[in-house]
């Protein structure tokens, strides 16, 4: 193996090794001796990949952002009906809880700890996400497929109720993460009343 490559595989070590920990014990209990111990290196070994404990969290922030903006986008992106991209980005959002809940637990828990200059980077990874759903339902709201509404308050919810499966759905229950999936898009879709 290449000296590039084995450098790679164990930084790509320490990030799984942190995300795992800070996951697990929140991000200000797990330690760069922890997570040394984990991947089976010394901790100043961590420091050849990475200056500190908040670069390796704006890190993992970063690649659950990228992953989600790079996937939604391609939902958006796709050449069906309007509507049918947005089911399939809300379904795509939900379900990727299964690969993606401890970055959604960290995203949402732990950015508070990173000093304001990489606060501000984290928050940048937010916006164009929100901004992408937006956008799209704007989109849909001028071709006259969505009724008016305030758009702002309308990704709010569609995030809010996305971004918080991580706290309470339990891959254990009778309910498939694409059951609850569906379930959210028609709560979204068609509201929760009979009128």
């Amino acid at each position: 193996m290449k000296r590039v490559e084995k450098e790679n595989n164990r930084k790509n070590e320490i990030i799984k090794a942190s995300e795992e920990l800070f996951y697990e014990y929140g991000y200000q209990k797990a330690s760069l001796r922890d997570i040394a111990r984990k991947v089976g290196i010394t901790q100043a070994a961590i420091y050849y990949h990475f200056k500190n404990k908040e670069e390796l969290l704006l890190t993992i922030i970063e690649k659950h952002s990228n992953e989600l903006f790079f996937n939604l986008k391609a939902c958006f992106s796709q050449k069906k009906d309007p509507i049918e991209n947005l089911r399939d980005a809300i379904f795509h959002h939900a379900t990727a809880i299964r690969s993606s809940r401890s970055g959604t637990k960290i995203i949402i828990e732990d950015k508070r700890f990173l000093s304001d200059e990489m606060k501000k980077i984290a928050r940048e990874k937010e916006r164009i996400i929100f901004l992408l759903y937006k956008d799209y339902l704007k989109l849909l709201q001028d071709s006259g497929l969505m009724k008016k509404c305030d758009l702002r308050v309308a990704t709010f919810g569609i995030l809010g109720t996305i971004n918080w499966l991580y706290h309470w759905y339990d891959m254990d229950k009778k309910m498939t993460i694409e059951e609850v999936a569906e379930r959210i898009i028609e709560n979204l879709f068609y509201g929760l009343i009979n009128k």
